[in-house]
């Protein structure tokens, strides 16, 4: 009795996975994608590959649910199918780890992975339009997954972390931090950039230009990387000048001084394609 429980719960398993996965074809009446962070807050990802503009062909959309949740769009049955095929595999494994769905980056691909494993790369039959970058179509799906499993989606920072191949350091620093926009936008910065208060940058009055840092508002946990282009802030106690795109995505431009928390970052090589099977690039 004991050996026909096993099968049942075998069986049960099996059905239960591959019916929490569904497709289902394209209708005006579908729910519209879930919005991704303000774009300013994505704005300083340095994603320069893009899929071949094959001008998302006449193929008929279809869209993967998981649970119940709308979780992205493809062009075409059979590229749909296959995500959802990886996505019943990994549920009836019981391997499924919310908190492991990334986007993958590449030196000439952008996918989505599961504990560093890709589950399928995104390519023209995923993009919702050409002028889409894949990194923002990448994030969606990965935050729409999670959202579907009861997860955090992922943070700014991680986001911009992954998205530019950058990890922590052990070296960390504490201050307060204040913010510059409109009387300097358009006017030269320290390294000889012109200064875009829209952009993810920061002055600081030692560290080397670019640097990266992962800075946290202590006040509210909210973080965002930023890169180091000018010098300052030399007004009283004050240690990291943020753009105001930067502040923004801090939460920090109306109390326009806050503590923070900023970790040095470096960059890691990126994912080479060859790493993976054939198999494991399913979109390719």
């Amino acid at each position: 009795m004991a050996m026909a429980d096993n099968v049942f719960d075998e069986k049960w398993h099996s059905w239960s996975a591959v019916a929490a996965v569904r497709v289902e074809p394209s209708t005006p009446e579908a729910p519209a994608m879930p919005e991704l962070t303000p774009r300013q807050c994505l704005s300083d990802a340095d994603i320069t590959y893009q899929p071949s503009a094959l001008a998302i062909k006449a193929s008929p959309k279809y869209t993967v649910w998981l649970h119940n949740h709308l979780v992205g769009e493809a062009a075409g049955q059979v590229a749909a199918e296959k995500i959802a095929a990886q996505l019943r595999s990994l549920l009836q494994s019981g391997t499924l780890q919310p908190s492991q769905l990334t986007p993958l980056v590449g030196p000439d691909f952008i996918g989505v992975a599961h504990g560093g494993e890709i589950l399928f790369v995104v390519d023209e039959t995923l993009q919702p339009h050409p002028e889409v970058p894949a990194a923002v179509t990448a994030v969606q799906w990965v935050n729409n997954l999670r959202h579907a499993l009861n997860e955090e989606p992922m943070a700014l920072a991680q986001v911009q972390m992954v998205l530019n191949g950058l990890a922590e350091t052990s070296e960390t620093l504490y201050g307060t931090a204040s913010w510059y926009g409109p009387y300097f936008h358009g006017r030269q910065t320290a390294n000889g950039e012109i200064f875009d208060e829209n952009e993810l940058t920061a002055a600081h009055k030692t560290l080397p230009f670019n640097t990266r840092l992962k800075v946290t508002n202590r006040m509210n946990g909210r973080s965002v990387v930023v890169r180091i282009n000018d010098r300052g802030p030399y007004i009283g106690q004050r240690s990291l000048d943020l753009s105001k795109a930067a502040a923004r995505c801090l939460g920090s431009t109306q109390d326009g001084v806050v503590p923070y928390e900023a970790v040095i970052l470096e960059s890691v090589p990126p994912t080479e394609r060859g790493e993976f099977t054939t198999a494991q690039l399913t979109l390719d």
